[in-house]
């Protein structure tokens, strides 16, 4: 399957944070692979393991930005057993003396102290969503101060729209045309009854013969003919 322009720049970073750390670790060979391994060997085994890191940090992550507190931090205990058991199965199989519940043990500890400080860093420096929202304070104003957040999208229903952030949700009674003219520059409309922000896009699918984006917050919405071209401009697909 051949990957859209937007799939393409999302995944730029995470591929030059791979390629960066392989040559890094690979040339510096830390614990102990600079002696246990020739040059080729490191290439593979740290290209292997920060691979596991950073597609595993990407699932994660994404699946991460679907729930609240609790659930993310579930997502991310699931990752830090997942990279250690898969770590602690590469080093077993190359290393023998690095095998045993005793080694797990150590590995867990490890992933686990170094992603709780990598989140914790990201949520010190994060913008508050109330932050991230000043750009839309005239529109932000309308919603209950609960869902105030980054915007993900907004969908007409009826005299009403359902507007959606990272938050949550909120009906207010408002015509879409007026919502868009608050929030110019955020988003597009990709349908006459809905308007997204192109970030809050997780996958493009194409079904029967439509075009589907599916949105950081599980839902489907449909891009019609008329708005098409603006979807591809965007990177969508």
């Amino acid at each position: 399957m051949q990957l859209t322009l937007r799939e393409m720049r999302r995944f730029r970073v995470p591929l030059l944070i791979w390629v960066t750390l392989s040559v890094v670790a690979a040339v510096a060979g830390p614990f102990g692979t600079l002696n246990a391994l020739g040059l080729g060997g490191r290439f593979l085994y740290w290209g292997t393991i920060v691979g596991c890191s950073v597609g595993l940090g990407i699932g994660a992550s994404l699946l991460a930005n679907r729930f609240l507190r609790l659930g993310a931090i579930a997502t991310w205990s699931g990752f830090v057993l997942l990279f250690s058991i898969t770590v602690h199965a590469i080093n077993s199989a190359i290393f023998h003396e690095m095998s045993g519940w005793e080694n797990w043990l150590y590995l867990l500890a490890i992933v686990g102290l170094v992603t709780t400080a990598v989140q914790l860093l990201i949520w010190a420096i994060k913008p508050t969503p109330e932050v991230e929202a000043e750009i839309q304070d005239t529109f932000m104003l309308r919603l209950p101060l609960e869902t105030r957040g980054a915007l993900v999208r907004i969908e007409a229903q009826d005299h009403y729209l359902n507007v959606v952030t990272a938050r949550g949700n909120a009906l207010i009674l408002m015509r879409l045309s007026d919502a868009m003219a608050e929030v110019s520059g955020r988003g597009i409309q990709v349908h006459r009854s809905h308007w997204i922000v192109p970030d809050a896009v997780t996958r493009h699918r194409r079904e029967k013969a439509r075009d589907v984006l599916e949105m950081v917050d599980g839902s489907d919405i449909p891009v019609s003919r008329s708005y098409r071209k603006a979807a591809q401009d965007a990177g969508l697909f």
